[in-house]
């Protein structure tokens, strides 16, 4: 049995953990994500140390927000890691251990769990939307990862899909819902309720209902746009709203009024793996090297 380690780095935490070669978690643990190169590396080699110490590992998978090119490594854009903007991650890992290492964008790697392990093992076409603090999304085709030309490519969340040309990582994210909801409710930051507690509450609060029904509506702009690109097979959504069932019961009901969606609809479903999908899909990649390496 081979065991690899899996990181899914963000911008606020960076989960990890090991996972054998048929998709199962042994361990996982998360930490703060650090706010300087220095520190990430220091983090970074400690965990793997301790992993190593425990395990047998044959190789690791990363997780990374970003831009990324797989061949040489330099990540043009690290998401919310702007002190990592421009580096060599291949480098700069290879620098911390000896074992092989595999670095993928996260929606990239969130699209790729889902394919293994998750709602996606089903379909050898599929897109998968990740709606948190921005949009993020990852396109299978014909089984494989398609990443473009420029590695860009999944990069939905700047659509324009509001109504003044604002685009989905600013009105049709997560963080968009909550902003939304807040000018609704005129409340602060502190005082917002959490996303189940705004589905729940929406029946009897009418600003609150338009707030959420309007998000929805440019959710299903994007969502609509994308599937008329690349006509999947099914839509996969995730992040924590994605388990929220009215989510897709609004969706439905905007999509119902676009003009062309009979010819276009296909199902539009919840991932499974939550927040381990980046892990698994990075050490799926991980895998996939490490057996060509030996074949």
């Amino acid at each position: 049995m081979q065991y690899f380690i899996g990181f899914d780095v963000g911008g606020t935490h960076i989960k990890h953990g090991v996972i054998d070669e048929n998709g199962e978690e042994l361990v996982s643990d998360e930490y703060d994500t650090p706010e300087d190169v220095e520190t990430f590396k220091q983090k970074w080699k400690e965990v793997v140390g301790k992993y190593q110490s425990e395990h047998e590992i044959a190789a690791i998978g990363v997780s990374f927000p970003g831009y990324i090119n797989i061949n040489t490594g330099i990540a043009s854009k690290a998401g919310a890691l702007d002190y990592m903007d421009g580096m060599d991650l291949k480098a700069l890992f290879a620098d911390l251990c000896d074992l092989p290492l595999v670095i993928e964008n996260d929606a990239n790697s969130a699209a790729l769990g889902e394919r293994w392990r998750g709602a996606g093992q089903e379909y050898e076409n599929f897109v998968c939307i990740t709606v948190g603090t921005g949009i993020g999304g990852g396109i299978i085709f014909n089984g494989g990862l398609y990443r473009g030309v420029h590695f860009r490519a999944g990069e939905f969340g700047v659509m324009p899909v509001g109504n003044n040309g604002e685009c989905m990582h600013e009105v049709a994210s997560a963080s968009g819902l909550m902003d939304a909801c807040r000018r609704a409710l005129a409340l602060s930051v502190d005082e917002m309720p959490h996303g189940k507690e705004i589905f729940e509450r929406m029946d009897s609060d009418v600003h609150l209902r338009e707030a959420v029904n309007q998000w929805a509506l440019f959710l299903s702009r994007g969502i609509y746009s994308v599937i008329s690109m690349y006509d999947p097979q099914v839509v996969l959504i995730g992040g924590g709203l994605s388990e929220q069932e009215k989510v897709y019961q609004l969706l439905d009901r905007h999509l119902e009024t676009f003009e062309m969606w009979d010819a276009l609809k296909v199902p539009i479903l919840p991932c499974k793996l939550g927040n381990q999908a980046g892990r698994l899909g990075a050490v799926w990649l991980a895998k996939q090297h490490a057996a060509e390496k030996t074949g």
